[in-house]
């Protein structure tokens, strides 16, 4: 029988008849080295194979093949099968570490903890902290109860009765030798020695260096550890260090010093927020325990939980917030969404009132007369950088004139005039007698003061440098046309007019400040109307009634 190899019978089989196709294979077991043989094939032609089973789709039989393959498909299982519980231990080792890590941080065991449990992680409520150009600002939210009685957030105030604390951190020679607050305020112009940081300004001009991230986190700590010592009671209060954290996630981990509070931080702006967030990471036991809000947002927030603002129309779901802080003015624009679309700023604010006080002091008291024809008063225009803070070579002097002058705004804020009466403020160098400042101030000689310093230096200054104001406006010379340049210039840029606004918002503590309500409330009349301010049904303009009677 003629030894065929495997390609030349499939050859043979392929120019063959059907029949040849059919003639099964056999193999010689004697054969060792498995040769394939055929019977001769003119048997096969002489009588056609009728019983033989015809298989066009292979030669081997399927039980023959059916093994290998069960074979296959059990080792492929077997391997995935090893190498995904190989990955579940791994990514159970992973999610332990991250899990010791969380508990280490937090002191919370979320496999123990239940949901109902989630509410006593933050007992002492929520405590909202607006550190602004010249003060900061707490205002506190107490937890719910199971009554589910709605209760409303309220400003903290401190020790002595005043609803905020100055934003200003005094450092000594030795960076651990500081005074914030109150006291580091009475020294903001007679330095003793030390140096001043503003934490806001330091953070605005991104000033990363530990000092300036230090003042922020010790104001803040503080301000803040002072009023949820009298919210919360215990004497806890200064228990702990500045490096130590003041919130904690969980009521289990509070000791003196520390509180289960949640802390809301609002910024200014985008740019603002990486700096600042580094500087207070220290404050929280746990990165979630803080949140962190833009400062038109929360206003707008807050408007809309005490329902002070219209409904939203189809053309109008936008709010304008124009914010009157200590030291600047922010116009920005929220969108529906909660979405600050664009924001603008300018070098005026509450304190401009009090530099503009102190400057009118030291030109018309006798005893600075000859500082005053040298050039005391009102900072010159600079391209640069402008302030409206007077100069005077006695620094004591010049801290006692802050002093009084700060009192006498708040008080004109309430009434038309006031007395200031500082005793032995300086000497007469003649006569080597004491010299005391006894005057009336009334709130337009303050008035005019401030329109001034707009017409001859903060008008011209913006005009130089970014576009703040408006081209389709003449150059302002009053507090109302800079109201009325600026909003305009940032509807121009936003393809938007007053009538698509839910409403224009005004905040902040110089919003109760008469010549900004009063000028702001002629602003809006020129570009929207009387009954866009005055109306009873189409009335959009909304300024807050808060208390005048201190800071």
């Amino acid at each position: 029988m003629p030894c065929l190899s495997i390609a030349a019978f499939r050859r043979l089989r392929g120019n063959a008849s059907s029949i040849c196709r059919s003639v099964p294979i056999f193999i010689d077991d004697d054969c060792t080295t498995q040769n394939l043989y055929c019977k001769p094939l003119n048997s096969h032609f002489s009588s056609p194979p009728s019983k033989l089973k015809k298989r066009e789709y292979h030669s081997t039989s399927r039980n023959e093949i059916l093994p290998f393959i069960a074979v296959g498909v059990l080792g492929a299982t077997s391997v995935y099968t090893y190498r995904a519980l190989k990955q579940m231990d791994k990514d159970w080792d992973d999610y332990y570490d991250a899990l010791e890590e969380y508990k280490a941080a937090t002191g919370i065991d979320p496999e123990k903890d239940t949901k109902s449990n989630q509410t006593r992680h933050f007992a002492g409520g929520t405590l909202a902290i607006d550190l602004g150009t010249s003060t900061l600002k707490l205002s506190h939210l107490p937890s719910s109860n199971n009554n589910n009685k709605k209760k409303d957030p309220t400003v903290c105030v401190d020790r002595e009765g005043y609803r905020s604390t100055p934003g200003l951190v005094w450092f000594g020679e030795n960076s651990d030798d500081t005074i914030v607050g109150r006291l580091a305020q009475a020294r903001s112009h007679d330095k003793k020695g030390g140096r001043i940081i503003h934490p806001r300004l330091a953070m605005e001009k991104n000033e990363s260096n530990e000092l300036a991230l230090k003042a922020t986190r010790d104001i803040i700590h503080t301000a803040a550890g002072n009023a949820l010592d009298q919210i919360l009671g215990g004497g806890r209060g200064g228990g702990n260090t500045i490096n130590e954290p003041l919130f904690v996630l969980d009521s289990t981990m509070t000791t003196k010093g520390s509180y289960n509070v949640r802390p809301i931080f609002l910024y200014p702006n985008h740019n603002y927020l990486t700096r600042y967030r580094n500087a207070i990471n220290e404050l929280t036991a746990g990165l979630e325990i803080a949140s962190y809000v833009e400062e038109p947002i929360a206003a707008v927030t807050g408007a809309d939980y005490f329902n002070l603002l219209p409904r939203e129309g189809a053309d109008a779901k936008s709010v304008l917030v124009i914010d009157v802080g200590g030291l600047s003015t922010s116009i920005s624009l929220v969108s529906g969404d909660r979405e600050v679309v664009h924001s603008s700023s300018f070098p005026f604010g509450g304190n401009t009132f009090i530099d503009a006080l102190v400057s009118h002091l030291i030109r018309n008291f006798d005893g600075f007369q000859h500082e005053a024809a040298a050039g005391g008063g009102l900072a010159s225009n600079d391209s640069s950088l402008l302030s409206s803070k007077p100069t005077l070579t006695d620094a004591t002097a010049l801290q006692r004139l802050y002093e009084a002058s700060t009192h006498a705004i708040h008080e004109l804020s309430n009434k038309t005039r006031t007395e200031i009466n500082i005793p032995y403020l300086t000497m007469d160098l003649e006569t080597r007698q004491p010299k005391h400042l006894e005057v009336g101030v009334a709130r337009a000689v303050v008035e005019s003061e401030v329109e001034t310093y707009i017409s001859n230096f903060l008008a011209p200054h913006l005009e130089s440098g970014d576009t703040i104001l408006s081209p389709s406006f003449p150059p302002p010379s009053t507090l109302s046309a800079l109201f009325s340049s600026a909003i305009l210039s940032l509807l121009e840029k936003t393809s938007l007019t007053p009538f698509n606004l839910r409403g224009i918002l005004l905040v902040g503590g110089g919003a109760r400040i008469p010549l900004v309500r009063k000028s702001l409330k002629a602003a809006t009349a020129v570009l929207a109307g009387d009954a866009y301010v005055n109306g009873t049904d189409d009335k959009r303009l909304i300024m807050l009634e808060t208390s005048s009677g201190g800071p």
